[in-house]
Parts: C-alpha cells; sequence; structure tokens
C-alpha cells in the first residue's frame, strides 16, 4: 500500500504535468490559428486572382510560373495547416492523458482517507 506522501506528491506530479500540457496545448492552438489564417489568407489570393494571369504588354513566361507560385503557397499553407492540425491532435491526447493520471492519483488518495477514516 503506498503511504500519503507517495500519493501526495504523485498527485502534485500529475497537476504539474496536467498544466504543462495545457500551455503546450494552447501554444499548439494559437500555432493551428496562425495555420488557418494563412491557408485563408492563400485561399483569397488565389480567389482574388483574375482567371487569366498574363499582364497585357507582356511576353508570356510558357513556364506559367505565376500560376505555379499561387498554387504552391496554397499547397504550403495546407501541408503547414495539416501539421498544426496533427501537432494539436497530439498536445490534446498528451492533455487527457496527464488528466487520467491524475484522476488515478486523486482516487488513489480518497481510497487511502476512507479507509483511514474507517479506523
Amino acid at each position: 500500500m503506498s503511504t500519503r506522501a507517495e500519493l501526495e506528491a504523485a498527485l502534485a506530479k500529475a497537476e504539474a504535468d496536467w498544466r504543462k500540457a495545457n500551455e503546450h496545448l494552447d501554444k499548439k492552438q494559437a500555432e493551428r490559428a496562425k495555420a488557418n489564417e494563412a491557408w485563408d489568407k492563400a485561399n483569397a489570393d488565389r480567389r482574388r486572382a483574375g482567371a487569366d494571369r498574363r499582364k497585357a504588354g507582356i511576353v508570356s513566361n510558357p513556364l506559367g510560373s505565376d500560376r505555379r507560385k499561387s498554387d504552391s503557397d496554397r499547397r504550403r499553407a495546407v501541408a503547414v495547416r495539416d501539421q498544426a492540425n496533427t501537432e494539436w491532435d497530439q498536445a490534446l491526447a498528451a492533455r487527457r492523458e496527464a488528466r487520467a493520471i491524475w484522476d488515478k492519483a486523486r482516487a488513489a488518495l480518497d481510497e487511502l482517507d476512507r479507509s483511514e477514516g474507517k479506523r
């Protein structure tokens, strides 16, 4: 059977881990919001661009670099957004795991309190 001091130490550590995971989740949420803004901006820029990106009086580039740049900006924004979502999901899972550990430690301490009260 664990001693009260061990259980209280485990509870304090679990709470510290949960707070750290919560801060990490907040940080990832901010990164996720930035990635969503970048995606929205790339999407809005694409919509604002005319269907024909060639300008009158300018010799056309046969490779169509203007068109590819817009697409690559969007692809880059999608990749960043997907990465931010993945990291946010991982941070959320870590926070849930830390909370589960805290709940177990709290339950064990409560059980010890109940058993001591019966004496």
